[in-house]
C-alpha cells in the first residue's frame, strides 16, 4: 500500500487549482466559495463553455476581492459582480434594485437577477427572516386565496392559481411528447417536436402556429427563470382539451408580482422578456399555475372543439 501510494505522489506533480492568498480564515474561504459558485451560475447563465465556468469556480480562490477588475478580463468582471451581489446582501440592501441599477448589458442584469431568485435562500438569506416566513404560513395560505379569486375574477377567468394537488388531474390524458428545457438552443427543439406531434393529430397550420407562439413564450420564460424545465404535452379527448405543460426548478413567482404580470401587457421584472402572461391569456382557453419555492408549472389549456368547429365553418 505504501509503494502504491508513494507512486501516484510522485506522478502527480502538476497543480490542479489556483495557488492561495495567505492567511485565510474560514469566513474568507466560505465568501470565496459563494462568490465562485455565483460566478459560475452567471457563466451559465450567459451561455459561456462549461470548462469557463468551471475555470471561474476556481478562480474565485486567487484573490480576496475583485474590486477593480480589468475590462478586458471577462472572468474576472463576473467575479467582480458576483461579489458586489453578495456585498450588497451583507449590507441588507435590497438586491434586484441594486442590480438593476447597475450600466450593465441587459443578458448580464437578466442572469443577474435569475441566479438570486434562484439562490435568495442559500446565498442572500437572513436566517430570523426565514424563521418568520415559516411561522407565517397560515396568513400566507389566505392571501394566496385572495390573489387567486381576485386575479381569476381580474382577467374574466383567464388566469387561475392552482395547488399541487390540482395539477395532478390535468397531467391525465395522452401524453404526445415530451422536451427537457435547459438552455435557449432548446426553445426550436421543443417547437419542432410539438410540430410534428400536433400535425400527426391532425390540427390545422393555424391553429398549431398560434399554440407554438404561446409554447414558446413559456419555454422562454422558463430559460429566463429557472435552471431547468420539462415540457409535456397531453391530449385529454374526455374533456376535449390539448395542455401544454411546462415545469421548472427556479424560485416560483413572488404573489405581489402576480397582479402586474397577468394585467398589464408586457410587464416583466426582467429585461426583455415578451409578452408574457398576457399572450397566453390572449391564445389560450386558460392559463394555470402553480408556484412555489421549488418551483413553478404552468398549463396551457386549448379548446379541441374550437378547433373542430373552425374546421367545419371553412370548410
Amino acid at each position: 500500500m505504501r509503494r502504491l501510494f508513494n507512486k501516484i505522489f510522485k506522478e502527480e506533480t502538476k497543480l490542479l487549482a489556483p495557488s492561495l492568498p495567505s492567511n485565510l480564515s474560514y469566513s474568507d474561504f466560505n465568501f470565496m466559495t459563494k462568490r465562485g459558485f455565483l460566478g459560475k451560475k452567471l457563466s451559465q447563465y450567459l451561455g459561456l463553455h462549461k470548462e469557463e465556468a468551471d475555470s471561474l469556480f476556481y478562480l474565485s480562490f486567487s484573490k480576496r476581492s475583485f474590486t477593480n477588475p480589468e475590462k478586458e478580463k471577462r472572468n474576472e468582471l463576473i467575479l467582480y459582480l458576483s461579489e458586489r451581489m453578495l456585498k450588497w446582501s451583507e449590507q441588507k440592501l435590497d438586491v434586484p434594485y441594486q442590480i438593476k441599477r447597475l450600466d450593465v448589458r441587459p443578458d448580464i442584469q437578466n442572469a443577474m437577477l435569475k441566479a438570486y431568485d434562484i439562490y435568495k435562500n442559500d446565498l442572500f438569506s437572513i436566517p430570523h427572516l426565514a424563521e418568520k416566513q415559516r411561522l407565517t404560513g397560515s396568513f400566507n395560505d389566505e392571501k394566496w386565496e385572495v390573489y387567486r379569486d381576485v386575479i381569476f375574477a381580474a382577467t374574466q377567468e383567464k388566469f387561475l392559481l392552482i395547488t399541487k394537488e390540482e395539477v395532478n388531474k390535468h397531467k391525465e390524458g395522452i401524453v404526445l411528447c415530451e422536451g427537457t428545457i435547459k438552455e435557449r438552443s432548446d426553445i426550436p427543439i421543443c417547437r419542432n417536436l410539438a410540430k410534428e406531434r400536433l400535425e400527426a393529430e391532425g390540427f390545422s397550420h393555424s391553429t398549431i402556429m398560434s399554440w407554438l407562439l404561446v409554447l414558446s413564450e413559456a419555454i422562454t420564460n422558463t430559460i429566463k427563470h429557472a435552471e431547468e424545465g420539462k415540457m409535456t404535452i397531453i391530449k385529454d379527448e374526455k374533456n376535449h382539451e390539448i395542455r401544454f405543460i411546462i415545469e421548472d426548478k427556479g424560485p416560483g413567482f413572488d404573489l405581489k408580482d402576480l397582479p402586474k404580470k397577468t394585467l398589464l401587457a408586457g410587464y416583466s421584472t426582467k429585461k426583455s422578456l415578451g409578452q408574457g402572461f398576457t399572450l397566453m391569456m390572449k391564445m389560450a382557453k386558460r392559463v394555470l399555475l402553480f408556484t412555489s419555492s421549488k418551483g413553478s408549472i404552468i398549463i396551457l389549456l386549448f379548446d379541441i372543439r374550437k378547433e373542430h368547429k373552425d374546421k367545419l365553418n371553412n370548410g
